[in-house]
């Protein structure tokens, strides 16, 4: 049963082209349209991370996650619970729209208005879903690079528990617990996890190691909820509430000379996240259904030193959707929304009001898909933005699929009003997307190519954020290939090749030209299981002038997996078992040599 798991894991990240018959089963998906559509009938690039995969890996966090995708590359100011920023095909973090079960988790506080995904643990999660390509047509602002929606896990059907507990490296404890269950009409999941580690120095000088420095510790606590009633078989209510408390030690400057102080103490961010959301669906038959949703977010950080400024903002969004099958092979999407993003203690404010629709058509082996939306705002001209896709089923398990598509993104409450270098006349970025991808079998080959244009800047002579004329291009190709070698050996590799560059044709910082990852799962027995994984980054400038180097090296792992009994699996995780030093922010640490041992229970 371990094999099988596995391997269904294997197939579930391959891209959203696989043919159908190359599948064992047919997974659902909901980024691409805003509503659940099989795998095979998306035809955007499409990544799946599965609950199966976070817990035979035993990944820790949604950053981890990401690490395993050779398409998105991460740059992390210090260890687990830092600062981090995550780049989508070359695109910066702001780019992406990152969605919890329908709750926008962008930060409007934040400079650019990126999600904070460093304080997400994956406990709780059921899968992860990656788009990728402009999505603005369907998701609107900022959905530039594509979107990550995370669905958290639903009630089953028999009362169900489940447990965590892990030890490893710097002093690093990690508890997690889960109750659920449907009763008749009623059903909950209950979550609970805590995670808490001594940590590495957050600033280290370059080539330097950062045990030789204060340790800055971490500690995140989370609680997940999920409720449902069903008033009658096609009425059903829903809640959701997430509550993330965080609290992260880092390092200080000097106030005189600016310099680093990596061995500073007492200085801690208290972040407190929020997320909630009420739901209503009428479903009319086993396709067709209405369904209108009002989520909030809100982001609290304190310093209570007072060493960085304190931030507190929200987002209000009213989701109103539903979906029609006017044919046994095609259906529409249509929808309405409005979004009040919010910076409370600055009082600034940012309002938007869409309205969307997607199409999808079936036709023997062809699939094609058109989405338009548009957006109007208080403060921006109004945008119109779409989206074409289209695939193809060929004899001999070959698949072609194509998207063009047309996005924005808006300049953030920071860019637009922060002090002396806001400015409120900014105008959002816009960019048109390409990418295509042919696959064969268990092997395929994606090309994309993104054109961005009115890019908002820094300009470093009057400290304003100001409008860049010109044209940025971010393209490159991705290969990837999934096997099952043999009934106990599995095989999992992904290459991306990315050139991303400004108007004036630089690089941009802190992007890798070429990112590699690979795993290789053996099982000898049903009840054991090892897995290697690898990964390698190439060229990374960690600034304009490609002058400081951040890349160029190889992490490797390990994971041990026992079933010792049918409820209970023991495990030994080892990371970066080289001991490379290397930094993913130039003067920032990563860990060491790092061993977890644990065990997971289900009941």
């Amino acid at each position: 049963m371990f094999k099988i798991t596995l391997s269904l894991v294997a197939c579930a990240t391959l891209v959203a082209s696989l043919e159908a018959k190359d599948l064992t089963f047919d997974p659902i998906v909901v980024s691409a349209s805003k509503t659940e559509q099989s795998l095979k009938n998306i035809t955007s690039d499409t990544n799946i991370i599965t609950a199966q995969e976070l817990e035979e890996k035993h990944i820790t966090s949604v950053i981890d996650a990401l690490r395993t995708l050779g398409n998105i590359s991460i740059a992390q100011s210090g260890g687990i619970g830092q600062q981090s920023s995550f780049f989508q095909r070359g695109f910066s973090s702001e780019n992406t729209v990152v969605m919890i079960d329908g709750i926008r988790y962008n930060d409007p506080t934040s400079t650019k208005g990126q999600g904070q995904l460093e304080h997400l643990m994956v406990n709780d999660i059921e899968r992860i879903e990656v788009i990728h390509g402009a999505q603005s047509g369907v998701w609107g602002a900022n959905a530039v690079a594509g979107v990550i929606n995370i669905i958290t896990k639903q009630a089953t059907e028999k009362l169900q528990m489940a447990g965590n507990l892990e030890y490893g490296s710097y002093a690093t404890t990690k508890a997690a617990a889960n109750i659920s269950q449907k009763l008749d009409a009623f059903s909950y999941y209950f979550g609970a996890n805590q995670l808490k580690t001594n940590g590495i120095s957050a600033l280290t000088p370059r080539n330097q190691n950062p045990k030789n420095y204060e340790s800055d510790g971490y500690l995140n606590q989370t609680l997940n909820a999920k409720l449902g009633y069903d008033l009658t078989s096609s009425d059903t209510i829903r809640a959701q509430m997430s509550f993330i408390d965080a609290k992260i030690h880092y390092d200080g400057y000097d106030p005189f000379t600016y310099a680093p102080l990596p061995n500073s103490t007492g200085n801690e961010i208290h972040q407190i996240n929020r997320l909630g959301n009420l739901g209503y669906r009428h479903t009319f038959n086993a396709n067709d259904y209405i369904d209108a949703t009002y989520a909030v977010t809100t982001f609290d950080k304190k310093d209570p030193l007072g060493y960085t400024t304190a931030f507190k903002g929200s987002n209000k969004e009213l989701n109103l959707m539903g979906t029609y099958h006017y044919a046994s092979n095609a259906s529409v999407i249509a929808g309405v929304n409005t979004l009040h993003s919010k910076d409370i203690l600055g009082a600034y404010e940012l309002n938007s009001k869409g309205l969307f629709a997607t199409n999808t058509n079936t036709i023997e082996n062809f699939v094609i898909t058109e989405s338009i939306r548009r957006d109007s705002y208080d403060s921006f001209k109004n945008k119109t933005t779409g989206k074409i896709g289209g695939k193809y089923f060929f004899e001999d398990d070959i698949t072609l699929s194509t998207n063009y598509g047309t996005a924005y993104r808006t300049p953030s409450l920071y860019e637009l009003y922060a002090g002396y270098y806001g400015n409120p006349t900014l105008q959002p970025e816009t960019t048109k997307s390409f990418d295509t991808t042919v696959q064969y079998k268990h092997l395929s080959l994606t090309y994309y190519n993104n054109r961005v244009t009115n890019l908002i800047g820094y300009n470093p002579i009057t400290y304003i954020n100001e409008q860049v004329a010109g044209t940025s291009k971010l393209k490159g190709y991705e290969v990837r290939y999934n096997q099952n070698i043999t009934d106990t050996l599995t095989l999992n590799l992904a290459y991306n090749k990315l050139s991303a560059k400004d108007k004036d044709g630089n690089y941009l910082a802190r992007r890798p030209h070429e990112t590699t990852t690979g795993s290789l799962s053996y099982f000898p027995t049903n009840k054991l299981s090892l897995t290697t994984n690898a990964s390698y980054i190439g060229s990374r400038y960690d600034n304009a002038a490609q002058t400081i180097q951040t890349g160029r090296y190889t992490l490797l792992g390990a994971v041990i997996n026992y079933d010792a009994t049918d409820t209970l699996t023991l495990y030994v995780r080892g990371d970066n078992l080289t001991n490379k030093l290397y930094q993913e922010v130039d003067e920032y640490g990563t860990a060491g040599r790092s061993v977890y041992i644990g065990l997971n229970a289900k009941f």
